[in-house]
């Protein structure tokens, strides 16, 4: 069966055994001083979502499947989604089992627009800071991922308290959009000269990295 692009998580992610690739934002920025001593920053453009991937060596056979797996994306020219290991889940639900059958959606986006509410959460859900929580947005949809920047519980009606995230949203943003809490991902690129093949080993295992970064075009 053909490869449908982005590819899904359980089609890319999950089978090329990531040994990490922790998230940062990447900022386009700059900032000047005045005589003085006073100084003054901008942003150029919105951050987008980074991360330098390490995979666990593998023995010769598979880093062949996993190095074809990975060109397929033909370089930068085709997308995939993909998570932070480390916040897979949220923080206290470690394994999705609280979560359970829930579908949470945006309850309301604050005018401040890096502010919201969710609703459909179990009572008493626990959102910690540092959590990711992704949705897709627009027509056509794009995809949002962002960080909690404080802990949040979902009151008796499954709704939670105005929490601040990071970064700021983009147009399109709304109330009534699907939450993904676990497993969520930004839809990635691979960086343009980032992919690091290494020499088989005494061992007879490859290593292999490189860098992806957030993509919000539609396709």
């Amino acid at each position: 069966m053909a490869l449908t692009f982005p590819l899904a998580t359980d089609v890319f992610q999950d089978v090329i055994n990531v040994a990490a690739a922790p998230f940062r934002l990447r900022e386009n920025q700059e900032y000047s001083g005045l005589g003085s001593g006073q100084v003054y920053g901008a942003e150029l453009s919105a951050p987008l979502w980074t991360t330098d991937v390490r995979l666990f060596s593998a023995f010769a056979d598979d880093a062949v499947e996993i190095q074809a797996l990975i060109e397929s994306l033909n370089g930068v020219l085709k997308t995939f989604y993909f998570y932070d290991p480390r916040t897979s889940h949220p923080k206290a639900d470690p394994d999705g089992s609280i979560l359970g059958a829930a579908t949470p959606i945006i309850s309301s986006v604050h005018p401040s627009n890096h502010a919201m509410r969710l609703s459909g959460l179990p009572v008493g859900y626990t959102l910690t800071r540092g959590d990711m929580l992704a949705f897709n947005y627009a027509d056509p949809a794009r995809r949002a991922l962002h960080q909690l920047n404080e802990t949040v519980t979902a009151s008796s009606s499954g709704v939670t308290p105005l929490f601040d995230v990071r970064p700021h949203f983009r147009p399109g943003v709304e109330a009534g959009l699907d939450v993904m809490l676990i497993k969520p991902a930004a839809k990635m690129l691979i960086v343009p000269g980032t992919l690091q093949i290494g020499v088989t080993d005494d061992f007879g295992t490859t290593a292999i990295s490189f860098t992806a970064l957030q993509s919000i075009r539609a396709n």
